[in-house]
């Protein structure tokens, strides 16, 4: 395991600690307070356990690695391409119809990577 790994791993015990104590105390003030002051308790709980889990949540995806895109989309996408060009030029589109082909190609590579337009432009 990595330094960082286990670094990490401290720092979520000694948040979970400290969540259990704020749980602990959210519901001992509870039986003190009486029912009048259910609702708002209920808030702090549930607002803590949203904390809680959107770290976790965040942690989880820092560790997710990025998938690797095989490169037989993009180099059959050139295959497809030159055809579709000459055809496209063939039945007299001109540079419209050639505009419209590698559109459609740089789309389709673009949606096949998984990453958004404003990544890439």
């Amino acid at each position: 395991m990595s330094s960082s790994g286990a670094g990490r791993d401290k720092e979520e015990r000694e948040r979970a600690d400290g969540t259990r104590e704020d749980l602990d105390a959210i519901l001992s003030a509870r039986q003190e307070l009486g029912a009048e002051y259910n609702e708002e308790l209920t808030d702090m709980l549930i607002e803590r356990l949203d904390t809680v889990i959107d770290r976790r949540v965040e942690a989880r995806l820092q560790d997710v690695k990025p998938k690797s895109v095989s490169p037989a989309v993009p180099i059959s996408s050139l295959v497809f391409a030159i055809p579709a060009t000459g055809i496209v030029l063939d039945y007299g589109a001109g540079i419209l119809g050639v505009g419209l082909v590698w559109a459609a190609i740089v789309a389709v590579n673009v949606f096949y990577s998984g990453k958004k337009i404003s990544d890439i432009f």
